[in-house]
């Protein structure tokens, strides 16, 4: 689904300068998970799912991209919709989105999640732009993110992205990205290779919205990552696996809803992206795609999976509540999805700014594996 989150009145700002909103970490005392809903402290820690990762919910190693020798990897896209590097680049849309999230690890086995994003927003003809950084420390049960206000337009590049904002920097095209995300208390420097090829959701990177509006929407769904990061005064070398979404249309319609997103990476190679979209908690669209370690992606019926929210969590900086820990269920694969850490909510005082949760999960169940959760439209923006 389109992380259409970004709220029209969010977009007046395109005019003033960048202001960056950077957040120090959340540390260990949020609201916990509970199954009825509330929140809780429990020792100075958030709820059971804050627990580290452990090994049986993913692995590093086994999600190590495989040898992508299969002819189906390396054949071009077959679509008249999208066609690559060229439309790496920004459009002629009212709304536009670079997405990179990630599971990076260090050499003795530290885990940590990451998001950087950049948003673009026409209106009245002005284009404006924006990023968010965040990193999470799954070991030090830590979120650290940082949330910058609209630029007017970059220059445009005929294949790819090359953007920067308050010491963020973002060059991406063709499947080779450089990341410098940083933020209070953290940065990170990532590069990032495609180990597969393209996937085109909506079966041919294309879909018209039944409540108006329509998409084009492709993604890497995994891609090698190298590089360092910088947590408060410690710095680590990192490897791990990483996934791009990028996705432009007429978005105005949707931007009015929330959705559930999943990007689910697993150890055998196999991607997995579903997305219900939701108003007022009631379903509005779903969809769905299985791509297969020979990158054969399946566009799934919505009878072919489900996913029901485990319990709750209720965040103790915006007192929203949000959906915490999934049972999924994708054909006759059954996963259970887990949150790292509890209290992975970006949120901001700055006008207007959307508020949403995203962060790193792993994967048990019928395979194994690494997801990254991105939970919007459960708590309006801060006036």
């Amino acid at each position: 689904m389109p992380r259409c989150w970004l709220l029209t009145a969010f977009w007046l700002l395109l005019a003033g300068a960048s202001c960056e909103s950077a957040f120090a970490p959340l540390g260990n005392d949020g609201g916990a998970v509970t199954p009825d809903g509330s929140a809780a402290q429990v020792d100075g820690h958030v709820g059971s799912q804050d627990a580290p990762a452990s090994s049986d919910g993913g692995s590093l190693d086994a999600m190590a991209p495989a040898d992508a020798a299969a002819s189906q990897c390396t054949a071009p896209l077959d679509t008249s919709r999208i066609s690559l590097p060229a439309d790496d680049s920004m459009h002629d849309e009212s709304a536009e989105w670079w997405y990179w999230t990630g599971h990076l690890r260090t050499a003795d086995g530290r885990w940590f999640g990451f998001e950087q994003a950049v948003f673009r927003k026409v209106v009245l003809g002005v284009g404006g732009m924006a990023a968010h950084s965040a990193l999470t420390d799954i070991e030090g049960n830590t979120f650290y993110h940082a949330v910058y206000q609209p630029l007017l337009d970059v220059p445009k590049t005929d294949n790819g992205l090359v953007f920067e904002q308050a010491g963020q920097r973002v060059s991406c095209g063709d499947g080779h990205d450089t990341l410098h995300g940083l933020g209070l208390g953290f940065s990170f420097d990532l590069q990032l290779e495609t180990a597969k090829r393209p996937t085109l959701q909506h079966e041919d990177g294309y879909t018209d919205y039944s409540f108006g509006g329509y998409t084009y929407y492709y993604s890497r769904e995994r891609m090698a990552a190298t590089g360092s990061l910088v947590v408060g005064t410690e710095s680590f070398a990192v490897t791990g696996t990483a996934w791009f979404d990028h996705q432009y249309g007429e978005l105005m319609t949707a931007i009015g809803y929330g959705w559930d997103w999943f990007g689910i990476q697993l150890d055998d190679n196999r991607e997995i992206m579903l997305f219900t979209v939701h108003a007022g908690g009631t379903p509005v669209v779903v969809g769905a795609t299985l791509s297969d370690a020979d990158c054969v992606t399946t566009e799934l019926a919505p009878e072919d999976f489900e996913v029901e929210s485990l319990g709750t969590w209720t965040s103790p900086h915006t007192f929203c509540t949000y959906p915490s820990g999934w049972h999924v269920r994708v054909k006759d694969l059954v996963f259970d999805i887990q949150p790292t850490v509890a209290d992975q909510e970006l949120f901001t005082s700055a006008f207007l700014t959307p508020i949403y949760w995203e962060g790193p999960a792993t994967v048990t169940g019928s395979a194994t594996g690494r997801a990254y959760v991105e939970l919007s439209g459960y708590c309006p923006p801060l006036p």
